[in-house]
C-alpha cells in the first residue's frame, strides 16, 4: 500500500506467532505496520523482559520479512525501566512513536492524585523519547480509565508534559457515548497516531460499518490540520480464518476514505 496512511496493527493477528503475522499483513499487501504487544492478549513481544539480544532479533525479523514499524503499541503494567525497552525497540526499528495506557482507577484512591502521578509518570516516559528520539504518546481517551470522558479527558491533558503526545482512538469515545468527533477536534493539534475501529455505546469491538463511527468526518478533521501521521486499523481477532476475513473486508471498508 505505497503511500498510504493507513497501516495495520499486529493486533490483528494477535493468535500468531509475531513472524506469521509480519508475514500475513505482507501478504495483503501492507508494508509498514504498528507493532502491538498487550501481554498473554496479544504476545508479540516481552517487553518486561527484554534484552539487547532480543531487541536486535526483533529488530532483524522485520528486516527478514520487509516489514516496516512505524509504532509501537504497548501494555501492561510496565515501570519505566522495563518501557525502556519499548523505546530502545522503536529505535531500532525506525518507529516514530511510542504508545502506552493512560491508567485505569484504582479503588480507594483520589483521582487528583493518580493523575498527579500518572503525569509524573508520563514525563519520565517522555524523558526516554527525547533519549531515543522516538515520540512518546499517550492513549486518552480510553475506555474504563482515568480519561473515559470529555471532562476526564480535559483533566487529564491538562497535567500532562508538552512533549507527551496523543494516540487517538475512535472508539473509545463511542463506547461511553461521548461525542467522539468534537474531542477529535480539539485534540487534533496533539495526535501523532491513531486508532481506527468502530463501535457503539458500550461496544468497542465491533466491524467497520456496524458502529455509528463517522469516519469521513473524522478523517476530514485530521486532513484539514494537515496531519501526517498513520491511521491503524487495529482490532482483534480470534483465530486464522477470522484473521483472513477481517482484513480483507477492512481494507475494503477504509478505501473509501482515501487514508
Amino acid at each position: 500500500m505505497e503511500n498510504s496512511r493507513l497501516v495495520a496493527s499486529t493486533m490483528t493477528h494477535r493468535t500468531f506467532p509475531l513472524e506469521q503475522a509480519l508475514e500475513r499483513l505482507k501478504g495483503a499487501g501492507f508494508d509498514k505496520v504498528e507493532f502491538c504487544s498487550a501481554g498473554n492478549w496479544v504476545p508479540h513481544f516481552d517487553f518486561a523482559n527484554a534484552t539487547d539480544k532480543s531487541i536486535a532479533d526483533c529488530a532483524a525479523l522485520f528486516r527478514r520479512v520487509g516489514m516496516q514499524a512505524v509504532s509501537l503499541n504497548i501494555s501492561g503494567d510496565l515501570t519505566v525501566a522495563q518501557l525502556e525497552n519499548g523505546y530502545a525497540l522503536a529505535k531500532e526499528l525506525g518507529a516514530h512513536v511510542v504508545t502506552y495506557k493512560c491508567g485505569n482507577p484504582v479503588e480507594g484512591r483520589e483521582r487528583i492524585d493518580q493523575l498527579k502521578e500518572i503525569a509524573e509518570f508520563n514525563s519520565k516516559l517522555a524523558d526516554l523519547g527525547d533519549k531515543y528520539g522516538v515520540i512518546c504518546s499517550i492513549e486518552a481517551p480510553h475506555k474504563l480509565s482515568l480519561a473515559e470522558n470529555t471532562a476526564q479527558i480535559d483533566e487529564y491533558w491538562s497535567l500532562q508534559d508538552e512533549r507527551v503526545k496523543c494516540t487517538f482512538d475512535t472508539a473509545h469515545l463511542t463506547y461511553a457515548g461521548e461525542d467522539m468527533l468534537a474531542v477529535a477536534k480539539k485534540y487534533a493539534p496533539r495526535v501523532v497516531q491513531i486508532h481506527l475501529r468502530d463501535a457503539v455505546k458500550g461496544n468497542s469491538l465491533l466491524r467497520y460499518g456496524e458502529g455509528v463511527v463517522d469516519f469521513a468526518a473524522f478523517v476530514k478533521i485530521f486532513r484539514d490540520i494537515g496531519y501526517q501521521g498513520y491511521y491503524s486499523m487495529e482490532y482483534p481477532t480470534d483465530s486464522a480464518a477470522e484473521a483472513e476475513e477481517r482484513l480483507k473486508s477492512s481494507v475494503e471498508y477504509l478505501a473509501k476514505f482515501n487514508i
